[in-house]
């Protein structure tokens, strides 16, 4: 498979700003129709524990094998 770089021209801070707007739209968008795949992130009142070493696999290998 042969790879072409497309050239772009740069962005205008107001196109980046733009760009920026839109693809935060379009995430928030999607989460909103999609609840059920969001992740959830456990949560431990400060100064009240730690979480279980456990816990560091349990919770970020989905993210990030995903």
């Amino acid at each position: 498979m042969e790879l072409r770089w497309r050239i772009r021209r740069p962005e205008t801070p107001e196109e980046t700003r733009q760009r920026l707007i839109d693809e935060t739209s379009a995430f928030l968008t999607a989460c909103l129709e999609h609840p059920e795949l969001a992740v959830r992130i456990p949560v431990i009142r400060a100064g009240s524990g730690r979480f279980p070493p456990s816990l560091t696999t349990a919770f970020w290998e989905p993210i990030l094998s995903g």
